[in-house]
């Protein structure tokens, strides 16, 4: 894991700079999954990119990207990527906005290795389970807030803005009194990452995909915080829900989740 570690840094810096190159470029050309789902170009070049290298590196392994990209295998290594999170944000000129790349063990059930990078801010985030968690090779851990009255959170919301019951609005309406502020960054695994180095108490969210939760889980686990789904359960990216935190204000936030 920790070769294919060092190897998910150096395609994720690759794509970096992909995503650089069409940032606030004119070049670049925006379409639409759906009216609040947007996809540039410079998302399917990453992606293309990146699956290449997977592919190319670890032929044997199986490969599921955000855009399509797709290798099906019996491997017991599944690949969780994605090339730009947060489009909607840089499509608009936001930077706030990521590569996530996971890889996940169907045996174990676990992402056993993950690196999230944001090559605007320069700071790339890295786990191997059991390892520890690292921000541009320095060790990082989750915060000590233990009170929910000074907690600081983010979340973020579905694209089915219109379904009352998956849309998030109770849950956030349920947990902004009880806090000291909630941010909507938009990009689930740079939300994740900011939990794991204490810039964020905690992160709940809704209707979310593999590639979205993989790596920034792990980060998040192995800076010492928790991971689970609303109920408790045990987390699964392939689950489409997550509820993370440094562990202290886990059980509250959960309270105020299944209230909600």
């Amino acid at each position: 894991m920790q070769e294919i570690a060092g190897f998910m840094e150096e395609i994720a810096r690759g794509a970096g700079k992909i995503l650089l190159g069409g940032f606030r470029s004119k070049s670049t050309s925006v379409s639409y999954k759906s009216r609040t789902d947007l996809v540039t170009n410079i998302d399917r070049e990453s992606e293309t990119y990146l699956f290449g290298e997977v592919r190319k590196h670890y032929p044997a392994h199986a490969i599921v990207a955000e855009e399509g990209a797709r290798q099906d295998t019996d491997s017991d290594l599944l690949w969780y990527i994605d090339p730009l999170d947060a489009t909607n944000n840089f499509a608009h000129g936001i930077p706030y906005f990521c590569i996530s790349i996971g890889v996940f063990s169907r045996s174990e059930g676990k992402v056993m290795a993950g690196v999230v990078f944001d090559p605007y801010h320069g700071e790339l985030f890295s786990a191997v389970r059991g390892g520890g968690s690292r921000c541009n090779g320095e060790i990082i851990s989750v915060s000590s807030t233990d009170e929910m009255g000074i907690a600081f959170l983010s979340t973020g919301f579905p694209y089915d803005r219109e379904n009352m019951e998956k849309n998030n609005l109770r849950q956030f309406t349920a947990m902004s009194p009880k806090i000291q502020g909630i941010r909507r960054c938009g990009s689930a695994a740079l939300d994740l990452c900011y939990l794991a180095c204490g810039r964020f108490d905690g992160y709940w969210e809704p209707e979310l995909h593999p590639w979205d939760m993989a790596a920034g889980s792990l980060i998040v686990e192995e800076a010492g915080g928790r991971v689970t789904r609303y109920d408790g359960g045990p987390f699964s990216p392939e689950y489409p829900e997550i509820l993370a935190s440094n562990g202290k204000i886990h059980d509250s936030m959960m309270a105020i989740l299944q209230k909600a």
